[in-house]
């Protein structure tokens, strides 16, 4: 064969290779145990894949381990099972504990952004409030409710502009990084720097979903949320005048992580408990307490399953989800062949994983 011809026939396939690869970003590796830690989530949390996932084969997730708390030795080893793995699913601040003690790692992609471009939204609703339906309908209790949950409002913001009170909260709860860790599974210096950019993702009233908005995600993470879902304290304005709590009446029950930094001023309280996802799929089915956080599909799910015993309140956070490469991946592009391992199968983060890779 002619050389010339024969370079023209293989250039095409030399550009379609040049155009897989992908150049993973490096994290800081600060100590997060230091006040004069500045790393932003944006530094730590760079995509090198966000415009190809469309591209990208079908993956399958190799393992999962229960909850995104499990992920943190993944990462921070870059084995499960003994094995090495080539990604990681995981949310903050789980992700910059986890940068700060394995240079190695790097964002792949933002998962919430990689389905906001497919699905044509905002991301998808993670953590969601939800009230036991006898206490929303406890007329006496109004009064306490919409103090709480201006509480909840005033929390939210201050966590999205930065959590400078939350912060603050945690030092007040303990001066011991190691104490607040085990109450909310991070330390306050951890919340600093993730929350500089929402890296949290959490979401102020104005911004929860309607019943328009929920349809959206329908499809793609069999989200069917009806009026009768949702709490009337859901939509309704606070009355003028309202104040927020500043001591905790009702027991609350949320899972380590995320969605436990919105309830930092009740961080000395007795009523307000940090747990396990077991822990939290129990408190469902014994319908103790006054109100739980969980993953807002899967929450919906397990009220139906205990006559509907749980209203949503609130959405709290909002798609808060990273693929991480642990570098040992030789080619640096997700395919087939890759273990992956994730967490919470069947859970929202793991369905928005799917609808993006694997559907």
């Amino acid at each position: 064969m002619n050389k010339k011809i024969f370079i023209l026939s293989i250039l095409p396939l030399l550009m379609a290779s040049c155009a897989g690869n992908n150049n993973n970003s490096s994290a800081s590796s600060k100590d997060s145990t230091s006040e004069s830690t500045s790393v932003s989530s944006s530094d730590s949390a760079k995509t090198s894949t966000s415009d190809s996932s469309s591209e990208e084969e079908k993956i399958t997730i190799s393992s999962y381990v229960k909850s995104v708390a499990e992920t943190a030795p993944v990462l921070q080893t870059g084995k499960y099972g003994g094995e090495d793995v080539d990604y990681v699913i995981t949310s903050q601040p789980v992700l910059f504990a986890s940068q700060q003690k394995n240079s190695a790692l790097s964002v792949y992609a933002n998962v919430a952004e990689e389905f906001g471009k497919k699905y044509s939204t905002d991301g998808f609703p993670q953590a969601g409030l939800f009230i036991k339906k006898s206490l929303a309908e406890d007329t006496a209790k109004a009064n306490d409710i919409y103090s709480f949950l201006a509480a909840v409002d005033e929390d939210s913001k201050d966590l999205v502009n930065g959590a400078t009170n939350a912060v603050s909260n945690m030092a007040s709860y303990s001066s011991d990084v190691t104490v607040q860790a085990s109450k909310f599974g991070f330390n306050r210096n951890v919340l600093k720097n993730v929350q500089k950019t929402n890296g949290l993702a959490f979401i102020t009233k104005d911004k929860n979903p309607d019943g328009t908005g929920f349809a959206k995600f329908h499809d793609s993470l069999g989200i069917n949320i009806t009026a009768s879902d949702l709490s009337s304290y859901y939509t309704a304005s606070l009355p003028e005048g309202t104040r927020a709590s500043t001591s905790l009446s009702f027991s609350v029950l949320t899972p380590q992580g995320a969605p436990s930094a919105l309830f930092t001023r009740y961080a000395s309280s007795d009523n307000f408990v940090t747990g396990q996802p077991a822990d939290v799929q129990a408190a469902f089915r014994s319908g103790e307490k006054d109100f739980i956080v969980f993953d807002s599909v899967n929450g919906l799910k397990l009220s139906k399953k205990n006559n509907n015993n749980y209203l949503l309140v609130r959405m709290v956070t909002f798609g808060n989800l990273y693929l991480v490469s642990t570098g040992h991946d030789s080619n640096n592009k997700l395919d087939s062949t890759d273990k992956v391992v994730g967490y919470g199968e069947g859970l929202v983060p793991d369905l928005a994983f799917k609808a993006v890779y694997s559907a």
